[in-house]
């Protein structure tokens, strides 16, 4: 009978573990998932979610992950929830700090994309974004020029 039990958990243990160390169910590991967390905080900066905001992160993690409709609605559902538990910034650039300066450009790019994704730069996403740029070690003139390319 214990027997019995222990495969049943180990069974349901299964299915609610990874795919691979290091990712989650759908193949994103936690560094990707940093990225879609951090778009989904400076689309919050403003205190005000969009739908155009919203939509714009899951076309992202649907296009670079290759993922289908509703396994990007639930990824950005994931990012979220820890966009909301996070205490700072920090637990998601720590990480990021990793990827090469051209990556980050690229993050940093998307990032402004996302805050200029409701057609209004709030100060509050400007600042953000400003830290962001600060914790991943992006100079300031790259920081400008990826500003400039998005809000023109």
């Amino acid at each position: 009978m214990f027997q019995l039990f222990k495969t049943l958990l180990d069974k349901v243990n299964d299915g609610l573990a990874p795919a691979a160390a290091g990712q989650n169910r759908y193949g994103l590991n936690d560094a990707e998932l940093a990225c879609v967390s951090l778009m989904l905080m400076v689309a919050h900066a403003d205190f005000a979610g969009s739908d155009a905001e919203l939509a714009l992160a899951q076309q992202y993690v649907k296009r670079e992950f290759a993922l289908t409709d509703a396994d990007a609605k639930a990824v950005v559902a994931l990012a979220e929830k820890q966009a909301t538990e996070a205490i700072s910034l920090h637990e998601f650039t720590a990480q990021l700090k990793q990827l090469s300066y051209d990556a980050r450009l690229t993050l940093l790019d998307s990032l402004w994309q996302q805050a200029y994704a409701d057609g209004v730069l709030d100060p509050n996403e400007e600042a953000m974004l400003r830290k962001i740029a600060d914790l991943l070690f992006i100079r300031h003139s790259d920081y400008i020029q990826a500003k400039l390319a998005v809000c023109g």
